[in-house]
């Protein structure tokens, strides 16, 4: 019996030097749009974060996950770095949202607030019951894109990610948000094998692999895309381990959960 699964091929890269080329042939090739770091489920550093910030910034904008709605300290120490834009997660109620975007305001000046990009994620069952509220709230039309962070959605909804029930949810919330004139952006899990399936169903704006957004253009095949993606974050780990930004431990962790989604 023939196999369904795409035949992909792992192309080995080396640390530092192919970093950037990995990164513009992802960008060129497969219009990948940014760069997405995180004080709060990869808990890097501000000192790491800057590094990977100026690093790729000719080539891809970086984004920053924050600790919560309201990590102040977090907002105070990233918006000197060369990032353009903030992301809180966990945004369940229009008060979570309302937090954060005071929070950024109380550290820019009108024109820095203006030109920060201000995005959220929803990711639980608790804020899509609070979607409507959420999208109606006087801080929403501040927001530059909604990200549908599915592998904690599906855990907070008791449900398997990408089972015909939860994808339909999903669904739902993209159609929801859209009609609101706001992009969405679809992460958590996204594999090579998965990601025609999810953007077919799902049509997001963009998808993230974790570390990299891209772009969706009606059409095109992303699966190696994503496998590049993912042999990127593994050199990144590698990397960041060799400069002691992470643990050796950490890093085998890691790689070795990226691995299983190569599979």
């Amino acid at each position: 019996m023939k196999s369904n699964k795409p035949n992909l091929h792992v192309v080995p890269v080396k640390p530092k030097k192919d970093l950037l080329s990995s990164l513009r042939h992802l960008k060129n090739q497969f219009g990948a749009c940014g760069l997405k770091l995180s004080t709060e489920d990869a808990a890097m550093s501000i000192e790491q974060i800057g590094y990977w910030a100026e690093f790729t910034g000719d080539i891809l904008s970086t984004v920053v996950k924050i600790g919560g709605p309201n990590a102040r300290n977090d907002i105070k120490q990233l918006l000197p770095l060369n990032i353009d834009g903030l992301i809180a997660p966990m945004v369940e109620s229009p008060y979570g949202l309302e937090n954060f975007i005071s929070a950024v305001r109380d550290f820019t000046t009108p024109m820095q607030f203006e030109r920060v990009k201000k995005q959220i994620n929803i990711e639980t069952e608790t804020a899509v019951r609070q979607l409507d509220s959420i999208l109606s709230a006087p801080e929403a039309k501040y927001i530059d894109e909604i990200t549908i962070g599915c592998s904690d959605l599906s855990e907070s909804m008791k449900k398997p990610r990408w089972d015909a029930g939860f994808t339909a949810k999903v669904v739902k919330v993209v159609k929801k948000i859209q009609r609101k004139n706001i992009p969405v952006s679809v992460g958590g899990g996204i594999t090579p094998t998965t990601i025609s399936d999810c953007l077919q169903q799902v049509q997001p704006d963009n998808f993230n692999t974790r570390v990299i957004t891209f772009k969706v253009e009606p059409g095109c095949d992303y699966r190696e895309a994503v496998q590049l993606a993912l042999r990127f974050e593994i050199l990144m780990l590698e990397h960041d381990s060799s400069l002691k930004f992470i643990s050796r431990d950490e890093e085998k962790f890691r790689i070795k959960e990226l691995k299983k989604r190569l599979k």
